[in-house]
């Protein structure tokens, strides 16, 4: 007997990564305490560890660090400067065991601002 897929057996969208087709010219980062637009125009360098769990956004202004699972998915959208958004999951979110490796979860995301030294090592 075949079993059917119930709506409820899916797991939740973390809805941590919004895209479109058309370049984007800032990407957005939310997280509970902050929300800062980059443009990226000045992206200078991404880069992202072998298991997908962090990424490095280095910038000419900032310095940006997003934690969590999947985010090889989140490489690419950047690359191809098609994500429009990049978003802490909801604290509630308890599907994350089951999440397919097509979606993103992103738990952390630090943004920190460059004294003018390192602005200019860059």
């Amino acid at each position: 007997m075949l079993k059917t897929r119930h709506e409820n057996d899916r797991p939740a969208d973390p809805r941590c990564l919004e895209t479109r087709e058309v370049p984007a010219a800032f990407l957005r980062l939310q997280s509970p305490r902050e929300q800062v637009a980059l443009p990226y125009s000045s992206l200078l360098k991404l880069s992202l560890k072998t298991d997908g769990t962090a990424l490095e956004l280095s910038y000419v202004t900032h310095s940006v660090v997003i934690a969590g699972k999947n985010l090889d998915v989140v490489y690419k959208a950047v690359a191809e400067v098609e994500a429009r958004l990049v978003a802490v999951v909801a604290a509630d979110f308890t599907d994350a065991a089951r999440l397919p490796s097509y979606m993103a979860l992103v738990r952390e995301i630090r943004i920190e601002p460059l004294d003018a030294e390192e602005r200019r090592k860059r």
